[in-house]
């Protein structure tokens, strides 16, 4: 089974006021962070879309694909992605900026799917979902159709989505706000 893996890092950071993807985290970018949780070895491409050649070379050091993507509506991100990615099983769909995303919670949400891939996959914790979520590739043509700033979801229709538990809610957590990040430094620090 070949799944692949699309990183959205293509976002302009508005409510941020910056590049959060390069915004630091415990003194190295947060981009990076997210990164370093996934289990890439799961995956047999892993892509990246982003907006800025910086974090095209972010991608391009730790040996992910990048994509440059002028920008626009996440719609857009994610055909820009699955273009890259080719033919595959599935694919895995996870937010630059949620770096406290376990790679367990990430090896759950493939493991499930190597069970039955008919079905959609989506991290979440007490009722509350997130991103990453893994779609099979029978979705991808509804994917190619999505318009203006709907993420994936919208594209499920009567396809069953199944619920992944995260071990924590801060694994669904991500930087949109400078406090958010904040938080998320917070967080580290105190568990470090």
């Amino acid at each position: 089974m070949n799944l692949g893996c699309i990183i959205l890092a293509a976002g302009a950071s508005h409510r941020f006021g910056s590049n959060k993807l390069l915004a630091p985290l415990n003194g190295t970018p947060l981009l990076s962070h997210t990164l370093r949780q996934v289990p890439f070895s799961l995956f047999s491409r892993a892509v990246a879309v982003v907006r800025h050649p910086e974090v095209a070379e972010l991608c391009h050091a730790q040996g992910i694909a990048p994509y440059l993507y002028q920008g626009g509506p996440q719609s857009q991100s994610i055909q820009v992605g699955l273009r890259a990615i080719g033919s595959v099983d599935g694919c895995l769909f996870l937010l630059g900026d949620q770096p406290l995303c376990s790679t367990a919670s990430i090896q759950r949400m493939v493991k499930a799917f190597q069970a039955n891939r008919q079905q959609v996959y989506r991290l979440s914790y007490q009722g509350q979902s997130s991103s990453p979520t893994l779609f099979p590739s029978s979705l991808f043509p509804a994917l190619m159709q999505l318009t203006g700033d709907r993420g994936g979801m919208a594209a499920v229709g009567h396809t069953p989505v199944c619920y992944i538990e995260a071990n924590a809610p801060q694994e669904l957590w991500d930087a949109d706000t400078p406090a958010s990040l904040k938080n998320i430094q917070a967080f580290l620090t105190a568990h470090l």
